[in-house]
């Protein structure tokens, strides 16, 4: 059994922009995942930033990187 591991980093900085652009957030990320990073206020960077690096990780631990993946 060959099993899978990844980690992926995000730096807050260089993602809070995509709240300021739907069409990218919407190509990552659930509405409702959406509804819920932006309801965290003064954290929302982070949240997103969390949840987009917990999505990198997920696609590194398959193999195939977001290719094929449909992320939300």
């Amino acid at each position: 059994m060959i099993v899978g591991t990844g980690i992926d980093f995000v730096a807050v900085s260089r993602i809070s922009h995509w709240l300021d652009d739907d069409a990218l957030c919407r190509r990552f990320f659930h509405p409702e995942e959406l509804k819920v990073i932006r309801s965290r206020g003064a954290e929302a960077p982070r949240s997103l930033a969390a949840r987009f690096a917990a999505k990198e990780a997920f696609a590194k631990a398959l193999g195939t990187g977001f290719a094929g993946l449909t992320l939300k």
